[in-house]
């Protein structure tokens, strides 16, 4: 007789290694979108501060009521990354899920392994943006001789 051994598919696993390229992905364009340019100069926005000034000035010689403000438009930049975060760990979570199911390992190694990485990369990312700051206060601080002659 032939023993067949029917192997269970990876739901669990296959799951989480999707969720987990999709955090990692999404992760990967946050952390890309953190080096776009800026919108304005920092003396555009100066220009801009001093002429606001001037015309509230105007407007309370006139006697003039202020204007609304118009609302500020929302950054949704931390509530995708959290969310992209929480997906990192749902793909975590389905592949300890296939593992303790005894699916085929491999989609559950990736699966955790991508979702681990999801986060360690936003973690490295800010700890070198943090030394690089450090670097640069140190040699402004060192330089400040120079600075003041």
């Amino acid at each position: 007789m032939e023993q067949t051994i029917k192997d269970r598919p990876a739901k669990f696993g296959l799951a989480g290694f999707m969720l987990g390229i999709a955090s990692l992905v999404v992760i990967l364009i946050q952390l890309s979108a953190f080096f776009e340019p800026q919108e304005k100069s920092s003396g555009s926005i100066i220009g801009e501060i001093a002429a606001d000034i001037k015309q509230s000035a105007a407007r309370a010689l006139a006697g003039e009521p202020a204007p609304e403000r118009t609302p500020t438009p929302q950054d949704y930049s931390w509530f995708i990354t959290i969310a992209a975060l929480c997906v990192a760990g749902i793909a975590v979570v389905l592949g300890g899920i296939g593992l303790y199911r005894n699916e085929p390992h491999r989609l559950s190694y990736m699966a955790v392994g991508i979702g681990v990485s999801a986060f360690v990369m936003q973690f490295v990312f800010w700890l070198a943006i943090l030394i690089c700051a450090v670097a640069l206060l140190i040699s402004i601080v060192e330089n400040l001789d120079g600075i003041l002659e």
